[in-house]
């Protein structure tokens, strides 16, 4: 069988440190990785060498790579200020598409590229990268065969110090412009998509927001910036359902490196997933553990052990759709809830998904 030729958008930190471990690892009986792009040419250079992709198939400008000839599908690992042109670009030319969250810098333009999938009949992935991960797929099925009954509370806490590190500078996620927001959408993305995950639809939302380092050097520069995006968020999301979910999300934590927490408690008990610096447990209180708040720790059965993010996309792409794989719907409703959450921290009030979609464009 032909190998599905992958052009890879953006040769940052996210692509090295994620996407290309995961198709090297688990993919590359079914693909290859044939061209790269990035405006920067130590950044390309340096991931071309890597992946030995010869001179000619390394490009500056993404519209070349598309108009190349040498891929089948995109995976796009850009900054979010080009995400939605990029995608519909290379729907526009026929291709596949893998996208980093946030897939636009709003609501509007998300809504563009379900539109474009749409009428070109192609799919759309979004690296929600928490969905092909062993232990939150088993707690997705605990939680759907009911393991912990109907669910009252889901706390999820999404909490770091990468925006205190030490001579951090104004790179393009502290820039509106470029970003859209902070924590909102770059961590914030991930953790309401966890909870549609969970079985969890949104009917309204409430956000505060902040920052906490206003200011940042400029990058190759002595001078200084203002910080336009958020440091750190709290949101009260309403659900369908009846209840709600609190999610908090900062990068300015002072004791903690990285720490993520799904906390999810039902009539009948309750699942905690807990990454903290790299190390993962899932933990389970139900029966007869209830009364003494004791909480014992799971192994996740084979059946359920995810061969990652990279894989899932080739999997969509050869037909074979891993269940739990993000498409674009899930991007979409993971959009509305951050374009929500920053419209409430602006006006003070919760805001419906409803009305984000009567007031949308597309």
């Amino acid at each position: 069988m032909k190998k599905i030729r992958i052009g890879l958008i953006g040769t940052g930190g996210i692509c090295n440190a994620a996407h290309i471990p995961s198709y090297l690892e688990n993919c590359m009986d079914d693909c290859e990785i044939t061209a790269v792009c990035d405006i920067d040419a130590n950044a390309l250079n340096k991931t071309g060498d890597r992946l030995n992709i010869p001179a000619e198939n390394r490009f500056y400008d993404y519209r070349e790579l598309i108009a190349s000839g040498l891929v089948d599908a995109v995976d796009i690992c850009t900054s979010n200020d080009v995400h939605a042109e990029i995608a519909l670009a290379a729907l526009d030319a026929g291709l596949a598409v893998s996208v980093e969250k946030p897939i636009g810098m709003d609501f509007d333009q998300s809504l563009a590229i379900e539109k474009k999938a749409k009428e070109k009949g192609l799919p759309v992935f979004v690296c929600f990268s928490w969905r092909y991960r062993d232990f939150p797929r088993y707690m997705k099925y605990l939680i759907d065969q009911g393991e912990i009954g109907e669910i009252y509370h889901m706390y999820i806490n999404c909490i770091k110090d990468s925006g205190l590190w030490k001579g951090r500078r104004m790179e393009w996620r502290f820039r509106e412009e470029r970003a859209s927001s902070g924590v909102l959408c770059d961590l914030g993305s991930h953790m309401f998509d966890t909870i549609r995950f969970f079985g969890q639809e949104f009917e309204k939302i409430y956000c505060d927001r902040g920052t906490i380092v206003k200011r940042r050097q400029l990058i190759g520069s002595e001078e200084w910036g203002d910080v336009t995006t958020d440091d750190w968020a709290e949101i009260v999301c309403m659900l369908k359902s009846g209840i709600s979910a609190r999610v908090s999300l900062s990068r300015t934590v002072t004791t903690e490196k990285d720490l993520i927490e799904f906390y999810v408690i039902g009539s009948k008990g309750a699942l905690r997933f807990i990454y903290d610096k790299g190390k993962q447990v899932l933990l389970r209180c139900t029966g007869d553990n209830i009364a003494t708040n004791t909480f014992e720790e799971l192994e996740v059965p084979a059946e359920f052990k995810a061969r990652g993010q990279s894989r899932s996309f080739v999997d969509l792409l050869m037909g074979n759709r891993d269940e739990y794989a993000a498409t674009i719907s899930e991007g979409l409703y993971s959009q509305v809830a951050v374009d929500a959450a920053k419209l409430s921290s602006s006006i003070g009030r919760a805001v419906t998904v409803e009305e984000m979609f009567a007031n949308a464009k597309n």
